[in-house]
């Protein structure tokens, strides 16, 4: 999206291909539904992608720190950061697993709405004006039948720069030559391109090497907390003797934690909870109400809204060794996950195509979002290439090109500000308007190029600049 904003796209192919979509979603109501269920269970994909390329650095000697769980890797800063390098790259590979596994029902969603969009395409081509019940039940049937053997022949006939080339015109690229594609297949060209990076075979081999080495269970999770613990136990258990041991001992440091808070809660009658912090580790939580009669056993008390946060000597050694046995089961993990990150890096190509797909997918189920959300009326823009030769059908935008030389002329017809703010009350003031928005007419050229705005303060100059940089990107 910050792409698209800071680099509009200016290839006409690529705003129509981007325009159909946005139409498709705003034409099939269980299309945008079910594309947005799918969407909202899919991690950060770009944030995967970095976090998968970072390596820890090398050459931290084992066997020093006089035997302690710290001694494995190294001890100080250069463990810290490393282990913290090491969270991101398992991260990383946790994401891709949660990734994969929704894309194959993602992508049979989208296969079976598009075989949908392109019956009911058929159907509307093939029956005219004045032949409203062409189509029997024999011929519906008939029709389903062959959509399979359709498609088939027609996914063999396209080729992979073909593919590819769709999915570079969606995003703005070029794609080296023109792709030729007509009828329904131009209409829904873009979600073809889309659907068909889902299905790359790269991306299956990359699933079933994750899923060689970490166990079912294992998930992304926005909470740092829970996604911390996945991370720790990501990998299958009695693969590693030692590994299985630090597991223990982390869950048995965390178990004193909270039997410690339970205690503290019992001794003195208030409510201890626990919480945890990527930075902190874990701590207690206090009602604020306890700061004047704080018991001294309680340390480093700081108080958060309506709760004290502090620790105790016996809380604070147990969350250094628990913080200790994720450190050690990060690089531990992480070193054991190098041959699978090395294969989803060898199939990087696939790995970002997909991502590509899915932002691009994503942000025009956003712009149909908006549209279908909004109380103000949007129309779909005709974009002209410069010079373009346009159909019979299409006298409008032929006689504004014609009128320009071929020079790119933009016309705004009642052109509205995009952001309704009318239930905020600043729109709000005295008149027979009320608290409509002021429609305003644009038009640009090489031939007139240049207009002047004037106003008093407040009568909307800047607005209605904010309203055509809104409007063209």
């Amino acid at each position: 999206l910050r792409t698209n904003l800071m680099a509009p796209p200016t290839r006409v192919d690529t705003i129509n291909a981007r325009l159909n979509l946005v139409d498709t979603f705003l034409e099939d109501e269980e299309f945008f539904y079910v594309t947005m269920e799918h969407l909202q269970a899919l991690p950060d994909i770009d944030r995967m992608l970095s976090h998968m390329a970072l390596k820890p650095k090398t050459g931290v000697g084992r066997g020093g720190g006089g035997g302690s769980n710290g001694g494995l890797f190294g001890n100080g800063e250069q463990r810290q950061a490393n282990a913290r390098m090491a969270s991101r790259g398992i991260a990383a590979l946790v994401c891709i697993k949660s990734t994969l596994s929704v894309i194959p029902t993602f992508a049979r969603a989208l296969d079976s709405q598009l075989k949908e969009l392109d019956r009911r395409d058929r159907r509307k081509n093939q029956s005219g004006p004045g032949m409203p019940g062409q189509f029997d039940l024999e011929s519906d049937v008939d029709d389903e039948s062959s959509d399979g053997d359709e498609l088939q022949a027609e996914a063999d006939a396209r080729t992979i720069g073909t593919d590819r080339s769709s999915l570079l015109i969606g995003l703005g690229g070029n794609p080296g030559k023109p792709v030729q594609l007509s009828g329904q297949n131009a209409r829904h060209q873009l979600l073809r391109a889309i659907l068909l990076t889902m299905k790359q075979p790269a991306l299956k081999e990359i699933l079933d090497a994750v899923l060689d080495i970490f166990t079912e269970s294992t998930t992304y999770s926005r909470n740092s907390h829970a996604m911390r613990h996945q991370e720790c136990f990501a990998l299958k258990p009695n693969t590693d003797g030692m590994m299985d041991v630090l597991r223990k001992a982390f869950l048995a440091n965390v178990d004193d934690i909270y039997r410690l808070a339970d205690e503290y809660a019992e001794t003195y009658a208030m409510t201890v909870a626990v919480k945890e912090t990527t930075a902190r580790g874990y701590f207690l939580s206090l009602p604020a109400d306890m700061a004047d009669d704080l018991p001294d056993i309680f340390l480093q008390p700081v108080k958060s809204g309506r709760f004290i946060h502090c620790t105790t000597e016996e809380v604070l050694s147990l969350n250094a060794r628990s913080q200790e046995n994720v450190q050690d089961l990060l690089l531990m993990t992480h070193e054991r996950i190098q041959e699978v990150l090395n294969i989803a890096r060898a199939r990087y190509d696939a790995l970002a195509s997909l991502s590509d797909a899915i932002a691009l997918l994503d942000l025009c189920h956003c712009f149909a979002d908006n549209v279908a959300s909004s109380r103000l009326p949007w129309s779909r823009p005709k974009v002209t290439d410069c010079g373009l030769t346009t159909d019979d059908d299409d006298a409008s935008a032929s006689a504004i090109a014609g009128a320009v030389g071929g020079s790119g002329a933009i016309a705004i017809r009642n052109g509205r500000y995009a952001i309704d703010v009318s239930g905020a009350g600043v729109m709000l003031h005295d008149g027979p308007s009320g608290s409509d928005f002021v429609p305003n007419d644009t038009y640009a050229s090489a031939f007139q190029n240049f207009t002047v705005i004037t106003g008093v303060n407040g009568s909307g100059k800047s607005t209605y600049l904010k309203q055509l940089a809104i409007i063209v990107v």
